[in-house]
């Protein structure tokens, strides 16, 4: 009868260790996430702004 909860109990650990690693990973993917979403925000904000600066181009003359 101990071995069969010393398993139950070895089995719970293992299991909450597998937990306790999966929070882990998912903190670190929800700020990877984020640091993601603020940079995809700043490079569409750019990017619209380098759309909108488009008829500042410098043109070139062609010379013979």
């Amino acid at each position: 009868m101990e071995t069969v909860e010393n398993d139950v109990v070895r089995e719970r650990d293992f299991y909450r260790a597998k937990l306790d690693e999966a929070y882990a990973r998912i903190k670190s993917l929800e700020f990877d996430n984020a640091e993601l979403v603020r940079r995809d925000q700043e490079l569409t904000k750019r990017c619209s702004e380098l759309a909108n600066k488009g008829a500042n181009r410098p043109r070139f003359n062609k010379r013979h």
